[in-house]
């Protein structure tokens, strides 16, 4: 069984920085506390619970998880949506296990009608500045994951998907390419709108001009905008869309036209979601660490219970090109 001196060895740190971490005692950077995480995770090591925790009001935690019906609808039915956001939840629950918290999931529609947690988690692009308000108005430590509210100072952990953007971009301009699309779903999602605007700089960098395509972010939607780029655009060289499940619809929609993946078109997913890896082709795409953004906004979450580092911090989490068949 690990302990926490394997923790601290894989880490690269003291004991006494692993014993901070885990307890919410001090001040260590963000840096350091998610390479403490991450050891913690690949170890499967189970620290006790902090006496701190259990000190506070008596109890331990209760933690809500709010998501949307949009999101957890697909989680119960194994949708697209629900491979991602179920990687992200599992990680909250896990991680708030290890810490002693106490969690439940619960329905963003019915967050006006609850009150009775000690912190809340939002995953989602759903939560509204009016949610924001009402929850800042409770005096209640909460933080978001995978989305930001420009102009709203809360904590929130998000992955960088302006570095992605610009690295795929880039990716598919270095083979030659000067014809290269963005199919992207609505743009209210904060995480959608950094891909845009990655998309764009780095097509503005490079002298080329940008060609944006929005769909609904169904399978019908995506196939109706391949119809009319096709028809009034042509046939790109490459193509980046804003999440694996409109670059799948994308890809099989060219197919139908006659075209081929990647001789015609190379296609950049972002996500790498299960299905990315057995599509057909496997698909190139931006890893996004889900796992590791779950266990970080629960890390976050706990040391605004426990009042350490209070002032509000935004995480950007890097995401991972993956190279697959996708793309030349």
């Amino acid at each position: 069984m690990p302990t926490i001196e394997d923790v601290a060895k894989l880490a690269g740190v003291s004991i006494a920085t692993v014993s901070r971490v885990i307890n919410g005692s001090g001040y260590v950077s963000e840096r350091t506390r998610y390479k403490v995480w991450k050891a913690i995770e690949e170890l499967g090591y189970k620290p006790e619970i902090s006496a701190k925790i259990l000190a506070s009001k008596g109890k331990l935690f209760n933690v809500s998880i709010f998501a949307s019906k949009r999101i957890l609808s697909p989680l119960q039915n194994n949708g697209i949506i629900g491979e991602f956001y179920g990687v992200v939840i599992r990680a909250i629950e896990e991680s708030c296990e290890k810490l002693g918290m106490k969690v439940d999931v619960k329905l963003l529609e019915d967050f006006s009608n609850s009150d009775n947690s000690d912190g809340y988690i939002f995953v989602g692009g759903d939560v509204s500045k009016e949610i924001v308000k009402e929850t800042k108005s409770r005096k209640k430590p909460f933080v978001l994951v995978d989305h930001y509210i420009p102009g709203e100072r809360v904590d929130c952990v998000i992955s960088d998907g302006y570095d992605g953007a610009l690295y795929a971009t880039n990716y598919l301009i270095s083979k030659g390419f000067t014809k290269i699309v963005h199919i992207h779903g609505p743009l209210w999602p904060y995480g959608f709108k950094m891909r845009y605007d990655g998309y764009k700089d780095a097509m503005e960098k490079a002298g080329l001009m940008p060609k944006f395509y929005e769909c609904d972010d169904t399978e019908d939607g995506a196939k109706k905008v391949v119809d009319i780029m096709l028809n009034s655009y042509g046939v790109p060289e490459g193509i980046f869309t804003s999440n694996d499940s409109i670059a799948f619809w994308v890809i099989n929609r060219l197919k139908e036209h006659g075209l081929k993946i990647p001789e015609d078109v190379s296609v950049i997913g972002f996500d790498d979601i299960v299905d990315a890896e057995n599509f057909d082709p496997p698909l190139t795409t931006l890893r996004v660490f889900k796992y590791e953004m779950g266990c970080l906004a629960c890390k976050r979450l706990h040391e605004l219970l426990t009042k350490v580092n209070p002032h509000p911090v935004r995480i950007l989490v890097f995401t991972q090109f993956v190279k697959r068949k996708s793309t030349k």
